[in-house]
């Protein structure tokens, strides 16, 4: 097996002693390895070298010609990477110096026996494969490293690089060449991230594979947040440099920002969406009784004041309303919409809400471009778009509105916000004053305010942020300081419109006087709407509970037309309509809350039978009147 497998090499020898020559191809022929030629010269074996392929050199260190054996064998290793071994009568010390400088396999002296040369061979021919093996694992490990996504950097003992990859490359603007041999912090300037200040030697400052974040100073002078995470490369025979492992976090930062952006929204979801059932309800009694006394008092200064609280009502329901909708939890009609036919039906409103002075410029699609979603909410994104375009605008300043429709195809820049596929694009500039990067990082914060560098105030444009994410889209911003700001808001594009919805089926009404039963377990609240409803002349019945309510149905002796119940209850208004229908088929139902949909499951019913407190009273009287399709009633 050894024989049949060493009989594949093919030997060079190299020897200008004919004699000595022809005895050392008979002895390695008859150990099994082939010997196809014998130079006698350097520049004899390089003409071989250059037409056979060979295995091992065995090469005289003394040769005739210009070039001895020792000049021979380097000229052999750098055109062809051939190993060498020497055949010498001559161990001075000189000359072992000089052939050790082209780094040999080995040495035969003279003269040859079979056994050391039969040594020799195997060995050299050994080392040789195990030195191939090697380079080829550092080959690979080298091409492994340059492909990885993070930096490397390695470093020997004395802290000096040995190794750079391309990410590394990129990072610092070394190059592996420029870097080579460098003390490591020549390359790595680091420094503390939120101190400013210049870092230590991570080599030092971290464990063996602990990770920290840094401020990296690249060759240009360029600054970026980095992870750098350190490890010893050690062998059996003690340690031998460190490997650093160099991040770009940049990415994960903004998710991070986005992420705690959505932490905060949710804290303010949750806060409304606890208080708003009892928040609305208060503001329910204080709305209909204000609006009660500014219908009663003859005092005009008494009605002036009842109007104020009245205003202060309203507002104060607005608010209510604009958290709900920051918490995406508000109660909303989606359909398919032409948004270029929206901002035409907006259009008016947005130039009055500029002021004098200034422009409004649309540049809409040719072509219907349809997307889904609220149409009053969509209105209510341009609208505040306009307030916080009107406040970064001198006078003479323009805000230009424009659509188109785009592809988003995986792996592009706006993929990491957006699925791939169709969106409408819709872009809404100004030539305000511009915003620098800190403010800009936070415009669609709640109630961020920076009038000066037009960042709008309050709630509106987190508004606008929440309406968008809630129909699927994304919105983001530049700016610059002197030149203006832009929004991108991209939404899905809807195929076709929705089916539009069949008329319903209503029962006959006794059009004389309906009946209604209110069920609300805030008596207040339960007391203005039959205020409200009685005026109307329809007959009303009164439960404070879902148990209640029961009773009073089954003991009525006519028809129910309306049940108007909370929705928040001990027995929820949705079980209470779902028992009662058997009973009265012919009933249909207004559900009134002050709650946000998703908190009690209502997120499907439809826009026509749901109300949000806090209402006037004349918004009840209108829906209910819509219900039984039935004309206004004369007010007694």
């Amino acid at each position: 097996m050894q024989a049949a497998q060493e009989a594949r090499k093919q030997i060079l020898v190299v020897e200008d002693e004919g004699l000595i020559a022809d005895d050392i191809q008979r002895r390695l022929e008859r150990l099994g390895y082939s010997v196809p030629a014998i130079a006698s010269s350097g520049e004899e074996a390089l003409r071989f070298a250059r037409n056979i392929a060979f295995d091992l050199v065995l090469m005289d260190v003394r040769l005739q010609g210009e070039m001895d054996g020792i000049a021979t064998a380097q000229a052999l290793k750098d055109e062809f990477e051939i190993p060498v071994v020497y055949l010498t009568a001559h161990a001075d010390a000189d000359t072992v110096s000089r052939a050790t400088m082209t780094e040999p396999l080995g040495y035969i002296l003279k003269p040859i026996g079979d056994l050391n040369l039969r040594s020799a061979v195997q060995i050299a021919l050994y080392k040789h494969e195990m030195e191939r093996r090697v380079r080829s694992s550092e080959a690979w490990l080298s091409t492994t490293l340059c492909s990885v996504g993070e930096g490397i950097i390695a470093t020997n003992p004395a802290g000096e690089i040995v190794f750079v990859n391309v990410v590394a490359e990129q990072l610092t603007g070394w190059t592996s060449a420029e870097a080579m041999g460098r003390p490591l912090m020549d390359v790595l300037r680091l420094k503390e991230e939120f101190a400013g200040r210049a870092a230590g030697n991570p080599v030092f400052d971290l464990l063996p594979d602990q990770r920290r974040s840094y401020l990296l100073i690249s060759k240009t002078g360029t600054a970026m947040p980095v992870e750098v995470g350190y490890s010893e490369n050690r062998s059996k025979q003690g340690r031998l440099g460190s490997i650093l492992v160099v991040q770009d976090i940049r990415a994960r930062r903004e998710m991070e920002g986005r992420l705690i952006q959505s932490q905060r929204l949710e804290a303010i979801a949750n806060l409304a969406g606890g208080l708003a059932h009892d928040f609305n309800n208060l503001l329910m009694v204080i709305l209909g009784c204000s609006e009660e006394l500014e219908t009663e008092l003859k005092d005009s200064h008494d009605r002036e004041r009842a109007t104020e609280i009245k205003h202060a009502a309203t507002l104060a329901g607005s608010l209510s309303k604009q958290l709900l909708t920051l918490s995406r939890r508000d109660v909303s009609s989606a359909e398919v919409l032409d948004i270029n036919g929206v901002i035409g039906e907006i259009q008016p409103l947005i130039a009055r809400s500029l002021g004098t002075g200034r422009r409004l410029a649309l540049e809409l699609g040719s072509s219907p471009e349809l997307v889904r979603g609220d149409r009053n909410r969509l209105k209510q994104v341009f609208l505040n778009l306009a307030l916080n375009a009107r406040d970064a605008m001198p006078q003479g300043g323009e805000m230009r509105i424009s659509t188109s429709l785009v592809d988003i195809a995986a792996e592009s820049p706006q993929w990491r916000d957006c699925r791939p596929g169709r969106y409408v694009q819709i872009r809404v500039t100004d030539s305000g004053q511009g915003m620098d990067a800190p403010t800009l990082a936070r415009i669609f914060e709640p109630f961020f305010t920076t009038k000066r560098s037009g960042a709008g105030t309050g709630l509106g444009l987190a508004i606008v942020h929440a309406i968008i994410v809630k129909s699927q889209g994304h919105i983001g911003a530049s700016s610059e300081i002197g030149k203006g700001t832009s929004f991108e808001i991209l939404l899905p594009r809807a195929e076709k419109p929705l089916p539009a919805g069949e008329p319903r089926e209503t029962a006959a009404v006794n059009e004389s006087a309906p009946t209604v039963v209110l069920v609300d377990d805030e008596d207040g609240v339960r007391r203005l709407m039959h205020s409200c409803l009685q005026r109307e002349g329809y007959q009303l019945l009164q439960a404070r509970d879902a148990e209640e309510a029961e009773r009073v149905a089954k003991a009525c002796p006519g028809p129910i037309h309306v049940l108007v119940t909370d929705v928040v209850m001990p027995v929820s208004g949705l079980k209470l309509a779902d028992r009662l229908k058997p009973l009265r088929p012919e009933m249909k139902t207004l559900f009134v809350s002050g709650c946000a949909s998703d908190e009690f499951g209502g997120a499907a019913l439809p826009p026509a039978e749901m109300l949000s407190k806090p209402f006037r009273p004349l918004e009840l009287a209108n829906r209910v009147r819509r219900l039984l399709h039935r004309p206004p009633a004369l007010v007694q």
